[in-house]
């Protein structure tokens, strides 16, 4: 995959894109200490430092435009779907074939927050606060849960007693981590 800029933004889309496996070219004027910093600790990054051109999408499938020029990142969006390649333009909803959330992983906890495009602060500030919500260590939770459910499969046959005993593990659950007045003991 292709990512355009090498500054702040095009920093904070590596990671997930690495962590979902994407091999990334990643093209800019320059590239700032954080971007370069991350894009070793993580690997699979090829640097190319120059200007944008078209020819650099030969051979990707996804277009990420992650400078702070928008004329840039609209010439890769046009760029891009002149060659039937996905393409996401960062801060412009209507240059994007894609779009991608705010992610949340806490063990086998997977969680992924966003809104099309429309505010991608708001799916940030979601994750934080899930991020502070469920602890690093929770993810042992979400097992222990898996497993209360897995007896429940087990020991209720009958559909409706099975929902009732989930319902009645879910509401546990949401007492322990938003204990309001709302959800009484």
């Amino acid at each position: 995959m292709l990512l355009v800029g090498g500054g702040r933004t095009a920093e904070a889309k590596l990671r997930p894109l690495r962590e979902a496996g994407a091999g990334i070219r990643s093209v800019a004027l320059s590239h700032n200490e954080g971007f370069l910093r991350e894009a070793e600790r993580l690997g699979g990054v090829e640097l190319i430092t120059g200007p944008y051109h078209a020819a650099h999408l030969e051979g990707v499938r996804l277009a990420v435009s992650a400078t702070e020029d928008p004329c840039t990142n609209a010439q890769v969006a046009r760029d891009a779907r002149a060659l039937a390649i996905f393409c996401n333009a960062v801060d412009d909803p209507a240059a994007c074939d894609v779009f991608f959330g705010a992610s949340f992983a806490r063990g086998p906890w997977q969680l992924a927050i966003g809104t099309n495009g429309c505010f991608p602060g708001l799916s940030r500030a979601l994750r934080e606060v899930l991020d502070q919500l469920i602890p690093p260590d929770h993810g042992s939770t979400l097992r222990e849960l898996g497993l209360l459910r897995q007896r429940l499969r087990a020991t209720l046959p009958d559909p409706a007693r099975r929902r009732r005993g989930l319902e009645r593990l879910l509401r546990a659950f949401r007492r322990s981590y938003f204990p309001t007045e709302e959800n009484p003991s």
